[in-house]
């Protein structure tokens, strides 16, 4: 893949582009290739490629996955600074990484979000469910499925396997019932909106 990257960085009729650079830091950050993915990204900025916000999503998750919260809160400023707007897999990223740090003070972009003309959808909530249950802030966890109905947003089954999870993982019996409940209640409204009309 480098080898391809520097053949095409040194012909005239084949240059890279912004897909180029999207394809190639998400490869090496995803391999945790942390140090491959910013010299690939430096070389094709300094060859005239403007990153998109799709590029600074890769490097937020690529750095959120390998701990590298510096970097990723450095990725965030940058994106403040230069007027970036945050899409919902921004926030996904964001939350999902420093929930799995534990930093709930990180997650204080949720005020943002509030400012926003973003729509927020079910994988946003059952990102954020996640993050607080992994936290053990479960009045905060129980509080989403609240938010999400305040945002018109139904649960699914991811949103409460996640909580059963979170909840078992503490023997909080009473809470891992209610959870039951919804989810068959969650997977009687699926079924029926698959089933075929006759």
């Amino acid at each position: 893949m480098e080898a391809t990257l520097v053949k095409m960085l040194s012909e005239k009729n084949c240059e890279p582009d912004v897909w180029t650079m999207n394809s190639t830091i998400r490869a090496f950050g995803s391999s945790g290739q942390i140090e491959m993915m910013e010299k690939c990204y430096e070389k094709l900025q300094s060859a005239g490629i403007e990153p998109t916000i799709m590029t600074f999503n890769i490097l937020l998750d690529s750095y959120g996955k390998a701990g590298d919260y510096k970097k990723m809160s450095a990725v965030m400023e940058y994106m403040q600074a230069y007027h970036y707007s945050w899409t919902i897999v921004t926030y996904n990223v964001v939350i999902d990484a420093f929930g799995r740090a534990g930093d709930l003070r990180r997650m204080g972009v949720l005020r943002f979000i509030e400012n926003s003309d973003i729509k927020l959808d079910t994988v946003f909530f059952n990102c954020l469910a996640d993050a607080y249950g992994r936290m053990g802030y479960f009045v905060e966890m129980k509080g989403v499925l609240k938010l999400m109905e305040q945002k018109g947003c139904k649960p699914d089954k991811i949103t409460c396997r996640t909580m059963i999870k979170a909840y078992s993982s503490k023997g909080m019996t009473k809470h891992v019932k209610e959870l039951q409940d919804l989810a068959r209640s969650v997977e009687r409204s699926e079924f029926q909106r698959k089933k075929p009309d006759f």
